[in-house]
């Protein structure tokens, strides 16, 4: 899939560090609920830009002490940015707060953003925090500089709001909205709907398959507009079900980076290369019993979804089934020191003349960390990623706690056209990440892997499983 809206504050890079290390950030009040596939082609899920939340895992039912997480399509695959949640931590008192920070980020797709940007958090007389704007201007040496304005709106633990506006000199849009309601009728129901329309300068295709070279990567401008709306049931307080309509309209143009051929150019028979009009159904079933959902140390995930989708404007056979299951579980030990944290994806598309944007990917912050975003793309993948976070410091600054973690990790998989087919050739990763921590909303990360193209670096913010 590709990665998703929320993409613009993906690039605040800067903030969570300056949060932690200069005490900025601390709890918010008790915050949204919901458990946390991948967002624009990139989805900027993502996000290198993907910072949203899909619905399906954005909607257990309301629990204590917890906070959203996580993404594939620019249509948020989410419900909502993670990244909101660090502005949602900044202290406010009644009235209007102002806190001017820089801002710096880095992806091998996108190269590095420096900027600045000013968060505005209006609280009440509570001291809660019900509205954010942040407006911000990035400079890119690709696309110039982008102007963008994000705002959040919070009117109780388990509503939200978001309107995110964003425009660069050159090529780069992004306008998008959204809302999410989990607990409609006192907590029975979840509610979801968002819309974007984006184009993503830097997305990159090497070729389908397990054995795509390096030496094809070809760029592309993924020109898309998004819309979802989701509804779902809450069975307990682990248990949801969620049902997803999306509409997703996608069109192929030139990309920026003038050292790489044209996708167009290179793949000119490759399926979907003309556009899109994909027009989706999707049913989910969660389970979450994390203690937290954007900084847990134990606990089990587990999501498993069924998807019918079709090309409203193909002449051949155009429809195709989707199969996905991801499981993850935490494990303390140490007496709490350490975490690992083990994860399982398994994703597969039946039939035949899928998009190749709409086919299962590896690569970038969340999946296989030494390759870029969307490096490797078939019709089916399996994922294994296996992380031990390991707390190496504790400090209260400005009475907030703040962790420093070291995070070694090894990823494994590899996408291939039948899923019984031999599992050689799999890429490996190991790598090896720094965490800083200011629980239970903020999560700043560095990661750096290693793989078969070389080494890669991505900074960031969340846990990436």
């Amino acid at each position: 899939e590709t990665a998703v809206g929320g993409g613009i504050l993906i690039r605040w890079l800067g903030v969570p560090w300056c949060l932690l290390f200069f005490g900025l950030a601390h709890p918010a009040p008790a915050a949204e609920t919901g458990p946390p596939s991948e967002g624009r082609v990139e989805v900027k899920a993502e996000s290198e830009r993907t910072g949203t939340v899909p619905p399906e895992q954005a909607g257990s039912a309301p629990r204590k002490d917890t906070v959203p997480g996580e993404t594939t399509e620019k249509v948020s695959e989410d419900v909502h940015p993670k990244q909101e949640h660090v502005l949602k931590s900044l202290p406010a008192k009644g009235g209007y707060t102002v806190i001017p920070l820089p801002a710096f980020a880095y992806s091998r797709n996108e190269n590095y953003w420096i900027g600045a940007l000013v968060p505005i958090l209006k609280a009440n007389d509570k001291e809660e925090i019900e509205d954010i704007f942040a407006p911000q201007v990035l400079h890119n040496k690709f696309v110039g500089e982008t102007f963008s304005l994000n705002y959040y709106g919070y009117r109780n633990e388990t509503v939200q709001y978001r309107a995110i506006a964003s425009y660069a000199t050159k090529v780069e849009r992004t306008f998008e909205s959204g809302y999410k309601n989990t607990a409609v009728s006192g907590g029975r129901y979840i509610l979801a709907a968002e819309a974007n329309w984006f184009k993503n300068a830097f997305t990159r295709f090497f070729g389908i398959g397990n054995r795509s070279r390096d030496e094809d990567e070809t760029t592309y401008t993924s020109r898309e507009a998004n819309i979802r709306l989701s509804a779902g049931l809450n069975l307990g307080q682990n248990f949801s079900v969620l049902w997803t309509e999306r509409w997703r309209n996608v069109r192929v143009d030139d990309g920026v980076i003038p050292s790489l051929p044209q996708t167009k150019s290179r793949f000119p028979t490759l399926e979907g290369i003309d556009g899109a009009q994909i027009f989706g159904h999707r049913l989910t079933a969660l389970y979450d019993s994390r203690d937290n959902l954007l900084t847990p140390v134990q606990g089990t995930f587990a999501s498993a979804y069924f998807e019918l989708a079709h090309n409203l404007i193909h002449d051949e056979p155009d429809r195709w089934f989707r199969v996905a299951i991801d499981a993850r579980h935490l494990i303390p030990h140490a007496s709490g020191r350490m975490v690992f944290v083990g994860r399982v994806l398994i994703d597969k598309v039946f039939s035949q003349g899928i998009p190749f944007y709409e086919r299962p990917t590896l690569g970038g912050e969340n999946t296989l960390r030494g390759f870029g975003l969307n490096r490797f793309v078939d019709d089916n993948l399996y994922l294994v990623n296996l992380e031990e976070r390991i707390r190496i410091y504790e400090k209260r600054i400005f009475d907030n706690p703040i962790e420093l973690e070291v995070a070694p990790f090894l990823d494994f998989g590899r996408v291939n056209n039948h899923f019984l087919s031999r599992l050689t050739k799999t890429q490996f990763n190991p790598g090896v990440g720094i965490r800083a921590l200011s629980r239970p909303n903020v999560v700043g990360r560095l990661d750096v892997g290693y793989g078969k193209d070389g080494g890669n670096v991505f900074v960031g913010l969340d846990y990436p499983f």
